[in-house]
């Protein structure tokens, strides 16, 4: 039996645990004790049970048990202070709490061409989407360049694992498909994967051209496809620039593939996950009926999931926008539950990262920009490929006085995810950074080019105001708030003013150049 599980494999026929492809030597009671945990990862171990499973009854020390806990936890890629794979439950015992995807490899005939079996479960009651990369081609010509390719490989697979919006498979599944290709929709049935990446590597000199593309495997359909050309001079930066770029530019295609999908199936046979992926995708336009919508979502989701930071870190986005924005019945309300909702993600999902950027996002919504920056910080520390943490820890760096950090993060958010849904607000990030650094001029560029994407974008509006108003050019400001409240018709500069940190001179300097642009107070 193999057991898939973030990023590592347990191969229990062979006693062999990998993490990212490789094999990590453990000791046959840790083994054992990882095999527990995966043949019981649906309740919870007490510590009587690990000492009469493992330690077949004899009496240990708490310290020893603690001990090779952490042991097993390192192996895996996992701390006692995580605990996002076992979970400690104070009085109660310890569980596993990943997903596991199991292999059962028993009933299979193998094949010399294939060592990829078909699945015999699914990836756990959240029912995340399944990805596999396939060994990328060399079109060199050059068996010598087979390198290139099987880097970018394994590259790609291991930032891909970053993300828990996502299981990946381990890369050891997926190399038998480099001789072997077969139909996309066999490898999805093999693998039990929701969608397939598969791309190609051709090098012409000091010439890379980089091709990639992800398919939904059960109908074949192409989701997203790209291609990277690159002059061939440091080939690690390269690489990783590349690598950065397919994946960074996935995970919004992903959501968005997933919501279409989800759309297609009954109401009532939604999950949490589906719920949720449903509402990220209502917050690409920032609405007042998208807003609405993904709150109701997300509240569903925490209904059929209570454990699921998720879909807290959703529903904190939503009302935490909705009470900046003035939008809801009580925007008080919508606050007070916001900030629970960002507790409740800190609790349930500490270490996930896109729940991290929801909150994070939420806290700046109300004006909390140093618990902000914390959460947005610790998002991409966990995937440094999320754009969108990219684009809003830009925007927190600007309301606390430190538009260059900012002027990095927004840059790297457009060039991760330069067809972003949400590249208008990257960009609203870039004209508050070069407001709050005294770069009107830019400001308002990058403010035009935020409103070409999204005209509703009252952010764009507003700080292309402020920035005009700094210009004094007051009657194109004016203009520019007038468009802005046909959005945010109960946006005042009280409202703008809660966001006044002390010691906060850009924000404060935004606020005043709003009052000369002509917001009411």
């Amino acid at each position: 039996m193999r057991y898939a599980f973030a990023n590592c494999e347990l191969d229990t026929d062979r006693r062999e645990l990998r993490r990212d492809g490789r094999v990590i030597p453990v000791t046959p009671q840790v083994f054992d004790l990882l095999d527990y945990f995966l043949r019981n990862e649906d309740r919870v171990l007490t510590k009587e049970d690990l000492i009469k499973e493992i330690w077949k009854g004899r009496s240990i020390s708490d310290a020893a048990l603690t001990t090779r806990l952490n042991i097993a936890r390192k192996a895996i890629g996992d701390s006692g202070h995580e605990q996002r794979l076992i979970k400690t439950l104070p009085r109660k015992g310890f569980r596993f709490v990943a997903a596991v995807h199991q292999i059962d490899e028993q009933n299979v005939p193998r094949s010399p061409e294939s060592i990829i079996s078909p699945c015999a479960s699914g990836i756990g009651s959240l029912n995340r989407p399944s990805i596999a990369v396939l060994p990328f081609r060399n079109l060199s010509g050059d068996p010598a360049q087979e390198y290139l390719a099987d880097g970018m490989t394994e590259d790609i697979t291991t930032l891909l694992s970053q993300t828990r919006d996502y299981l990946v498979i381990a890369r050891g599944s997926t190399l038998g498909y480099k001789t072997n290709r077969i139909d996309i929709d066999e490898i999805g049935h093999q693998l039990g994967v929701r969608y397939v990446l598969e791309g190609s590597v051709r090098r012409a000199g000091s010439q890379i051209r980089v091709t990639a593309q992800l398919i939904e495997a059960s109908t074949a359909i192409r989701v997203w496809a790209a291609h990277f050309d690159r002059e061939l001079v440091d080939l690690f930066g390269v690489q990783d620039d590349i690598t950065s770029g397919i994946v960074g530019a996935l995970h919004p295609q992903l959501l968005s593939a997933e919501a279409q999908s989800y759309r297609r199936r009954p109401p009532n046979s939604l999950d949490a996950w589906g719920l949720s992926v449903q509402g990220m995708m209502a917050l690409t336009s920032l609405t007042r009926e998208n807003l609405d919508t993904a709150a109701n979502l997300a509240s569903r989701a925490i209904e059929a999931a209570p454990d699921f930071g998720l879909s807290y870190g959703l529903r904190a986005f939503a009302l935490g926008y909705r009470a900046y924005t003035q939008w809801g019945h009580d925007w008080i309300q919508d606050a007070r539950q916001a900030a629970a909702d960002i507790a409740n993600v800190l609790r349930t999902q500490h270490d996930d990262p896109t729940a991290l950027f929801l909150a994070g996002a939420a806290s700046h919504f109300m004006a909390r920009h140093r618990a902000s920056l914390g959460m947005l910080e610790r998002a991409i520390e966990l995937n440094p490929n999320l754009a969108m943490a990219h684009g809003l820890l830009a925007i927190s760096y600007a309301s606390v006085d430190r538009p260059a950090d900012g002027l990095v993060h927004a840059g790297i958010a457009l060039r991760l995810s330069p067809r972003d849904p949400m590249a208008y607000l990257f960009h609203a990030a870039q004209a508050l950074c070069r407001f709050v650094s005294g770069d009107f001029h830019g400001a308002i560029a990058c403010a035009e080019k935020g409103i070409g994407i999204n005209p509703s974008s009252f952010d764009n509006h507003l700080y292309m105001a402020a920035a005009l108003a700094e210009l004094q050019r007051i009657e194109p400001a004016k203009e520019q708030v007038k468009r802005a409240l046909r959005f945010v018709p109960k946006v005042t500069l009280l409202v703008i003013g809660r966001a006044v940190e002390d010691g906060n001179t850009g924000w404060a300097r935004y606020h005043a150049a709003l009052r000369k642009a002509g917001l009411r107070e």
